[in-house]
């Protein structure tokens, strides 16, 4: 195996800068994959608890579930509505729609790219779940 191939070499890479075909990509060992993906997790928890977000979401979460959609839509996408909530998305960190092939009720989710400029870790928020602590 050379040092661009690995296990997840056929995976389409979206949504973040894309990596020149020429250049290397970084080892993908477990222990490394772990380790970034924690930090990643970690990264967008203390993001998400903050109190401003905790707020924006307590918002979100007492609307009928059938205008989640939009609330998500012109609060969360908006940069300018952020900022009027005191919350600024840390660097290399992205608030995006989702949605899965499995039909989960996902409205949004946190993503934060890792070192590499290709992965990401993803944590989801549902429709019809409230996170503890809202």
């Amino acid at each position: 195996m050379d040092d661009r191939t690995h296990s997840y070499a056929n995976l389409q890479r979206i949504d973040y800068p894309r990596v020149e075909d020429d250049s290397p990509l970084p080892p993908l060992t477990r222990e490394a994959v772990r380790n970034e993906a924690r930090a990643g997790l970690e990264e967008i928890r203390d993001f998400i608890t903050t109190d401003e977000f905790i707020t924006l979401l307590g918002d979100l979460y007492d609307r009928a579930p059938e205008d989640r959609d939009e609330f998500v839509r012109t609060e969360l996408l908006d940069s300018a509505r952020l900022r009027a909530r005191n919350i600024t998305i840390p660097e290399g960190m992205k608030i995006q729609r989702s949605q899965f092939g499995d039909n989960r009720p996902t409205i949004f989710c946190v993503t934060k790219l890792m070192p590499d400029g290709v992965r990401k870790v993803t944590y989801t928020f549902d429709s019809d779940s409230i996170p503890a602590g809202v």
